[in-house]
């Protein structure tokens, strides 16, 4: 029998699962509304997390006719469908000391698909014990309703609260956006989801599961993120929409830094939702707060690369889109040329279907993005439009009237600024000393550093050129051995295999002393000679000694031209300069002796003028 409508109440079969646990319910065929379903892993049957309108039960198995009327009737695709179980039984199992109820369901009527949540579940441990006061009475029916804004599960305890009328716009327990931190043990927030991200699936070490994230933003404009993975996820998707207000209540445990990569709102922290989270939807919803822009000057975007950021500047030009070949194929790629009252000229790349977003209107005129990627290749930085970024209307606010009026009055004479230095000229007049350029890191704070030329020699090389990386095409990180298989944890994923990259260690040295700087990638392939694989194999071949040994020996002392980035990190409370070779050209010898005799000659004259 299958019976699709939704008009016609039904009603569940509440305390339904207290009664088998009991053992109770001989000759019941309950009604039940289905939660969440997922095939096991040899594909023969289906895990149901199942509401009898008092209660949810997770330990559930779909088989054998069930199972084949599940597929028939495409229910995977269906949400919250409600049945009635014609044959069923259910065993028990000790688990920790723990008795629990195992429930395999054979075979079931359909009553109705995507229906609504109907009750408030709470999730049922499948221990009676858990419950001494339950009586054996005639099994209460509950009718269909609206669905309320609760969705729970064993995992998940707290999701969405009843929308609730009677919440009060003025709540004292309620901080601001801006006191969240590790310190703050309990938080409660009310703000307005501004910004919420597609769902994604990522591959874990358990398995398959799902992640997405969204931005609230309070009265005061301080914005937040918050992500939810797996389950909770799933819970939260549908029921987190932008536009509508929440208030959000969770504890310390749920804080973390925010990853600037991926985080724009300018918070110094994000929020990891947690099952012990409490989300409570407000009716009616607040207004939408003003939209915060942390803009950054194009002339400064070289202390943020590799971060989010907000841009606020005039299209100075837009090329037309050309055909790229990547590694994934052919796409589109338009660059945007952005200007700001820096005087600085910052190229802006769209990819694939993004390029329809700039259109020729939009030259001259001022534009608000938000989200952009901060890029570098070579020591020149720009910036990258990427699936988070968005074209924020400026709807006619002071600020982009006089960036209007700016562009207006003095492009036509203005000198434009480069953004980085370009190193790719031979004229060793620009390179320093190492011991230079730890004197100019050492007075200069700023933690991006900077770039200089150095002519230097190597003197030794550290073992472990190459290391073990994801086998994704864009990502580097270094994966983690796990059961026979290697996880990376910036992807998310388990793969089998891995590929090589190299992290090529160097100390070089001249006249004024040494240091050590790192090579990644092509820098250090065209350094050795050899690809990371090929490197690899050599030290397989041969042992981590003699093979090391063969790869570095003949480049120990050779001359080079090293073009360097430096940054200070912090470890263990103190600060480390951070050398990595960003370009290595040979050198002139006949010309970089000219420089040499040049220097001498100035410096002889400079020490006769002063009586040295």
């Amino acid at each position: 029998m299958v019976t699709t409508n939704k008009s016609r109440k039904v009603e569940l079969s509440e305390g339904f699962f207290k009664k088998l646990a009991h053992g109770d319910t001989e000759g019941l065929q309950p009604v039940l509304q289905i939660m969440n379903s997922r095939l096991t892993n040899d594909g023969s049957s289906v895990r149901l997390r199942l509401n009898d309108g008092e209660h949810s039960y997770a330990t559930i198995l779909l088989r054998d006719n069930g199972f084949e009327k599940f597929k028939a009737y495409g229910m995977e695709k269906t949400h919250q469908s409600i049945i009635k179980l014609l044959s069923y039984s259910s065993n028990d199992a000790i688990k920790d000391g723990v008795r629990r109820m195992h429930l395999t369901i054979n075979d079931f009527d359909l009553i109705s698909k995507d229906s609504p949540l109907i009750g408030t579940p709470v999730p049922y441990s499948g221990n009676p014990n858990d419950y001494p006061e339950v009586k054996v009475e005639n099994t209460v029916q509950k009718p269909l309703q609206e669905a309320n804004s609760c969705v729970k599960s064993e995992e998940v305890n707290k999701v969405v609260k009843n929308i609730k009328k009677e919440v009060p716009e003025v709540d004292p327990s309620v901080v601001p956006i801006l006191s969240i931190s590790p310190y703050l043990m309990q938080w409660k927030i009310r703000g307005v989801v501004t910004e919420k991200s597609v769902m994604r699936d990522v591959t874990t070490p358990k398995g398959q599961s799902k992640v997405f994230s969204f931005s609230i933003t309070d009265k005061e404009g301080t914005e937040i993120k918050m992500s939810a993975f797996g389950e909770l996820a799933t819970q939260l998707y549908e029921l987190v929409q932008e536009s509508e207000s929440y208030i959000v209540k969770g504890n310390n445990k749920a804080i973390r830094s925010a990853n600037k990569r991926f985080n724009a709102t300018g918070h110094e922290y994000e929020v990891v939702l947690r099952n012990d989270i409490e989300i409570t939807k407000c009716e009616p919803p607040s207004e939408m707060p003003v939209q915060r822009i942390n803009r950054v000057s194009l002339n400064q975007i070289k202390l943020r690369v590799g971060d989010l950021i907000d841009v606020v500047a005039v299209v100075d030009n837009i090329e037309e889109p050309t055909d790229i070949s990547t590694k994934r194929g052919m796409t589109k790629r338009r660059v945007v040329s952005l200007l700001d009252p820096s005087k600085t000229l910052v190229p802006l790349t769209i990819w694939g279907d993004y390029c329809n977003d700039f259109t020729s209107d939009m030259l001259h005129q001022p534009i608000i993005l938000k989200n952009v990627v901060v890029t570098e290749f070579n020591g020149n930085c720009g910036l990258t439009y990427n699936f988070r970024t968005k074209i924020i209307p400026s709807d006619g606010a002071e600020a982009i009237q006089n960036l209007a009026n700016w562009y207006a009055n003095e492009r036509g004479t203005m000198e434009i600024v480069n953004q980085v230095p370009n190193f790719k000229g031979i004229n060793y007049s620009t390179n320093v000393s190492i011991h230079t350029a730890i004197s100019l890191n050492k007075n200069n704070r700023d933690r991006l550093g900077g770039y200089f030329n150095i002519v230097a020699r190597i003197l030794r090389f550290k073992e472990d050129l190459v290391y073990a990386s994801c086998i994704q095409p864009d990502c580097k990180k270094k994966v983690q051995p796990q059961d026979g298989q290697y996880y990376c944890s910036k992807c998310d994923v388990t793969s089998e295999t891995f590929k090589y990259c190299f992290m090529v260690n160097v100390e070089i040295y001249d006249h004024s002393g040494s240091h050590w700087a790192t090579m990644f990638g092509d820098k250090a392939a065209n350094l050795l000679g050899k690809t990371a694989n090929e490197v690899a194999q050599i030290l397989e071949a041969h042992g981590e000694s003699d093979g090391f040994n063969m790869i570095t020996q003949k480049l120990i002392n050779t001359i080079h031209n090293f073009n360097i980035r430096t940054r200070i990190n912090v470890y263990n409370e103190s600060e480390v300069f951070q050398w990595t070779i960003i370009e290595l050209r040979p050198v002139n010898l006949a010309k970089y002796a000219e420089h040499l005799a040049t220097v001498y000659k100035e410096a002889d004259e400079l020490c006769a003028r002063l009586g040295c």
